[in-house]
């Protein structure tokens, strides 16, 4: 294999990590109220998720004929599944059922299908398919999971848990732990306005905790259920459950706006219906970026009674409507943005019964009059139709109102069968509207796709390298509509080996433009893979770095057993990988997260014998007028920054003040004060030095002193943790 060079250290390729600036309308269409990824439907009309799976917990339901349908018919359903925690998932369906599981990543990759499912797993969401195995079948079903959550890693990116919703959860199922040892569960909440939040959870296994946090990690209300609280708008919070023990419980939140707020539902449709309003100053409002740029929005509820194809239509002559569809948890199911033509946004979808909220945003501070429509058409859904596509021929169309609604917008879908082996490359243009590429294999699993508009382009190119057979490409409008014009051209060659894959000492670094070598992974995307060999058990940090690639690592043993996989733990596009390893040989394979991904990056093997780490827990404890010499190194916790970081335990007896200082001698020191329930209560950075420092008064109980790099995983060495005391 072919390299760049290789070096020793480690750090990454590109510190500055620069990313390309978005515009505000997209940064509006991926906004954190809204959601930044959607489900991933399948290829027929888009399908909101039947549901969501708690960790530990059963859901029963059964496939229809008013199921979601793949493009031949076949009904399935999907349930969202967001684990906060790397660990290992196990999905069943207990009893038998005679249908399919399939788990796949948020984007709908496909990782595993059986009839049950056991997989290496990092933290993040996730869906669970129960598919018929023909489109014939239908039947009854109860799917059931688990997770066995590993020690080294603090919770973060927890489920969400919508305004006025129950959902069941089973308490210690997730592995999350406070500081003290206590199990809790964790749901991120988004207010519209300014009201009063309520949370009740109701168990018969255990004592139930609540506490309410700000995303500033502090906490601004705990106490016995239920719990109510006043809360500001355009926020986001975390409601932590926890208990004496582990046991199954519901936890039910309900909001009442402030009487002088503003934001409030404009109707709720319950039925056919149209209503006028005005995005205005009074309307509600979210905050996009640290720049304080700002969205105005409108939201409506909708109550679904009956399975059904819901179309919602937003038209203005004012501004851009973006329209989005929210379940009843709070979670992406539909958006649409220009869809319906110039003034119009459409989504079009199949619903289960239940409620849903519908935001309507305008990037404009403007906003202006608009309508809403909400149409209803019970019964099974519609298949989208899907159109031939030869290598070597053109085809096109025009996206409008009447097209298919897909996860990735309005789209046209076509069927694709290569007669050889060989590269293909798809074309997709328009002078109407952004374009995005998505290739299927026949089983509508996501092998890859390409969305340019990162970087100002409107046309998109799918190239792969591919056997022989059938596939299915998606001809997207990411928003607008208008006429587009598609290619598709095979060069037929017989796949290319691999070749050796390059070998990495442990502590050292590898940088490699990527697609350089011949070497393709299951989508056909380029891949390089590495080979390095541990002398002892111990604890190893994958990382891949760069500027200029959307980065995935996968971790296998030789024989190409999957250990890990993922895609950006470490930070957007870069992915980390901590893992103890036996003694042994490993392969790591590098490779893009979207199509035709290229440019230099950076493979590092971070390595520390020695036994398995104790993960989170504390390393010690913390004594009046004593210092504690201690060193950050990747066998210490995962922190939810993705930083590594010890942790120490000391008692506060009496109200006092407490003076704690942490001197670093390699890195930028950063000092948490941590409550027992993992709370923030104090935090200095140091401004950026050697030395951080947090002079404080606390109440007395147990409190937790983290001690820990400012930022980045290869901020390791020394370090002394003083508790100074006052002469």
């Amino acid at each position: 294999m072919a390299g760049e060079g290789c070096c020793d250290g480690i750090g990454p390729a590109d510190p500055q990590q620069q990313r390309r600036p978005r515009r505000v309308l997209l940064m509006l269409m991926r906004s954190l109220a809204f959601g930044v990824f959607l489900p991933l439907a399948a290829l027929a009309q888009n399908c909101a998720p039947a549901g969501a799976l708690a960790p530990g917990g059963t859901v029963t339901s059964a496939l229809d004929g008013n199921s979601c349908r793949l493009p031949d018919g076949t009904p399935y359903a999907t349930y969202s599944l967001v684990l906060p925690a790397r660990g290992q998932v196990a999905i069943d369906m207990p009893g038998g059922s005679g249908l399919s599981l399939r788990l796949r990543d948020a984007r709908g990759s496909l990782l595993a299908s059986a009839s049950a499912i056991t997989r290496n797993v990092e933290r993040g969401s996730y869906q669970v398919m129960v598919v018929a195995n023909s489109a014939g079948q239908t039947g009854s079903f109860s799917l059931r999971t688990a997770f066995t959550a590993e020690p080294g890693t603090m919770c973060r990116d927890f489920p969400t848990i919508g305004l006025n919703q129950t959902a069941a959860g089973v308490l210690g199922a997730t592995g999350c732990l406070a500081p003290d040892g206590t199990p809790f569960n964790a749901y991120t909440l988004r207010t519209f306005g300014y009201g009063t939040l309520s949370v009740t959870v109701s168990t018969s296994d255990f004592t139930p905790f609540v506490t309410l946090r700000g995303d500033d990690g502090y906490a601004f209300a705990s106490g016995a259920s239920p719990l109510s609280s006043p809360v500001q708008g355009d926020s986001v919070f975390t409601i932590l459950v926890a208990g004496d023990q582990s046991g199954a419980y519901q936890v039910t939140t309900a909001f009442t706006p402030a009487d002088d707020e503003t934001c409030r539902a404009q109707m709720s449709f319950s039925g056919p219906a149209r209503h006028s309003g005005t995005i205005n100053t009074q309307s509600c409002t979210e905050t996009l970026n640290d720049q304080g740029d700002v969205s105005y929005f409108d939201y409506y509820d909708l109550n679904v009674s009956q399975a059904g194809t819901v179309t919602l239509t937003a038209t203005s002559a004012a501004f851009d409507p973006v329209m989005r569809v929210l379940d009843a948890s709070g979670a992406p199911v539909a958006r649409d943005l220009l869809g319906g033509g110039k003034g119009q946004s459409l989504a079009r979808l199949e619903m289960q019964p239940g409620t849903y909220t519908v935001v309507l945003a305008s990037a404009q501070t403007s906003g202006g009059p608009y309508t809403l429509e909400y149409a209803f058409r019970p019964g099974p859904p519609d298949a989208c139709p899907v159109q031939p596509l030869s290598p070597g021929a053109a085809a096109g169309g025009t996206l409008s109102a009447a097209s298919c609604r897909t996860s990735f917008g309005s789209a046209d879908l076509y069927s694709l069968t290569l007669p050889a082996a060989g590269t293909l490359d798809v074309d997709m243009t328009s002078a109407d509207f952004d374009t995005v590429l998505a290739l299927r294999d026949e089983n509508d699993n996501l092998l890859t796709f390409n969305d340019n508009r990162a970087l100002g382009l409107t046309d998109s190119h799918l190239t792969a390298d591919l056997p022989a057979g059938s596939y299915r490409v998606v001809a997207a409008a990411a928003s607008g509509s208008g006429a587009y014009s598609l290619t598709a051209n095979l060069s037929a060659h017989d796949p290319a080996p691999c070749g050796p894959v390059q070998q990495v000492p442990p502590n050292t670094g590898y940088i490699q433009l990527l697609g350089a070598g011949p070497c393709r992974d299951g989508a056909g995307q380029p891949v390089d893979g590495y080979e390095f060999s541990l002398s002892a058990d111990g604890t190893a940090a994958l990382v891949m770095t760069s500027g200029q690639v959307d980065g995935f690592l996968t971790l296998t043993d030789p024989a190409g057993t999957f250990l890990r996989s993922d895609r950006d733990t470490y930070g957007p596009g870069d992915p980390l990988i901590v893992q103890f390893l036996p003694a042994g040989i490993y392969r790591l394979a590098a490779s893009g997260a979207q199509n035709s991904s290229s440019g230099l990056y950076r493979v590092d093997v971070v390595f520390q014998p020695g036994p398995r780490p104790p993960g989170c827990a504390p390393s010690g404890t913390l004594i009046p007028g004593n210092a504690i010499h201690g060193t950050i190194a990747i066998t210490g916790c995962q922190y939810p920054d993705d930083t590594f970081a010890d942790l120490y335990s000391f008692a506060v007896s009496d109200t006092s003040i407490v003076d704690i200082e942490l001197d670093a001698e390699s890195f930028d020191a950063n000092l948490v004060l941590l409550d027992a329930k993992g709370n923030l209560v104090g935090e200095d950075d140091g401004s950026g030095g050697s030395t951080a420092r947090l002079v404080q008064w606390l109440d007395p109980g147990t409190y937790y002193v983290v001690a820990k790099p400012l930022a980045d995983y290869a901020s390791l060495g020394a370090y002394t943790l003083t508790w100074n005391t006052t002469q």
